[in-house]
């Protein structure tokens, strides 16, 4: 009989691309993972993962990959953690009769101009927006949408190449950056466009989606502008009933709009002086650990309810908990070289710490992106009221010390 497992297209970096394997082995499928450059991955060699290499790049060398495979292996789902590939797993899903996204949706998701578009069309308030090809088209843009105007790549995740520019040599500085960029931090290639939108003020937050169905709204902390590097998250949000139901009402409606229905989904927000307004649609589960505190909060396990809808199993997404939990990134102030890592075991002792994780070791050099790549380690506390997970892990974070020192041959970036 053949062993029934799950195949993979490559994996993220934050950590929950490694429980997305374990979740899968648990179920008892097999996690196979597909990956151009194993090295990328070190949870492979330390969980023993099965693996093939090959190029995720080309839709044609995944699908001979999986062929080849089936002698040896049943596939009851193909899936991806990854930003840059759940387009592709969907693709591959659907080609192989597998349960999975409807691949267009999933496409319109990911590009940012794309849904914006969509959104406009459901009469969903979202900021003002312009998708540009030019560093000239980028200053007319921001002239007629008005400074400070956000800049972004239309396509992207993390944070990365996303500024607050507040006048215009400052759009024409950062759209130059970004026109130049001809890959990704994957090394794949990007369009060569850019987003000019309207700058929404007010508290962030993020929906999370199963199959439709709201689990829980995320507050968010984020890094002082120009840049917006998510340092905290804090679930469940402590939110007025009547300002719920507008998130909800305006999340189902963009769900609609975008026509995903399947899976789950990672919708952003902005709680604006005139009601909520939204920033993305991601086709995926939250990043940044949001899954952990969820599962923490709540007892619902999303990256496993995510395993039964890919081998198409039924979620199951009742609550067994009524906790709250909250997670603190560490980020470094400076660029350099790790030489110290300091009050760990004191960190550990603050009420309700669950996992302190360090990304990073000493000798390693640091950079600032001002995106996701910054975090170099986490805190996650979990306790009965928001106040207190949240307090408690500012209070770990804090006693928490990497010392960075100075390094003259380090990226000049930062």
């Amino acid at each position: 009989m053949k062993t029934p497992c799950i195949a993979f297209i490559e994996s993220n970096t934050s950590g929950t691309g490694r429980l997305f394997a374990r979740k899968a082995a648990d179920q008892g499928y097999r996690p196979v993972l597909l990956v151009q450059d194993p090295a990328r991955y070190p949870y492979i060699h330390t969980d023993a993962l099965s693996y093939l290499q090959c190029d995720t790049a080309s839709e044609a060398s995944l699908c001979k990959c999986i062929e080849d495979m089936t002698g040896e292996f049943h596939f009851a789902g193909i899936f991806s953690s990854s930003e840059y590939f759940i387009e592709t797993a969907a693709i591959l899903a659907e080609k192989f009769h597998l349960p999975g996204p409807d691949p267009d949706a999933v496409k319109a998701c990911r590009n940012k101009g794309m849904q914006r578009q969509y959104f406009s069309k459901a009469g969903l308030r979202t900021p003002d927006f312009e998708r540009v090809t030019s560093i000239h088209e980028a200053v007319e843009a921001a002239t007629r949408i008005l400074l400070p105007v956000i800049l972004k790549p239309t396509l992207g995740t993390g944070s990365v190449g996303v500024r607050l520019c507040r006048t215009q040599e400052e759009v024409v500085e950062h759209a130059e950056l970004l026109l130049q960029r001809t890959t990704n931090e994957r090394g794949m290639p990007i369009p060569s466009e850019l987003l000019v939108e309207e700058y929404v003020t007010g508290p962030e937050y993020s929906v999370e989606i199963m199959d439709g169905t709201i689990v829980g709204i995320t507050s968010k902390h984020l890094s002082r502008e120009p840049f917006f590097v998510e340092t905290g998250h804090d679930f469940p949000a402590h939110l007025p009933q009547y300002v719920e139901q507008s998130i909800g009402d305006t999340v189902k409606t963009a769900l609609q709009a975008m026509e995903l229905t399947w899976g789950p989904a990672h919708i952003e927000l902005r709680l604006s002086s005139v009601g909520p307004v939204i920033i993305e649609i991601n086709p995926r589960l939250a990043g940044g650990f949001i899954p952990e505190i969820v599962r923490l909060a709540l007892g619902t396990d999303m990256i496993m309810e995510t395993i039964k809808l890919v081998v198409g199993t039924p979620s199951n997404l009742s609550r067994l908990t009524k906790r709250c939990a909250s997670i603190r990134f560490l980020t470094p102030f400076k660029k350099g070289v790790i030489a110290k890592l300091d009050g760990l075991e004191e960190a550990w002792k603050t009420d309700g710490v669950t996992d302190i994780q360090i990304y990073r070791k000493i000798g390693d050099r640091i950079c600032i992106e001002n995106d996701f790549r910054d975090r170099l380690g986490h805190v996650i506390c979990q306790a009965d009221l928001q106040v207190q997970a949240s307090q408690s892990a500012e209070a770990a974070a804090g006693k928490i010390n990497i010392f960075i020192q100075p390094c003259e041959d380090c990226s000049a970036n930062g």
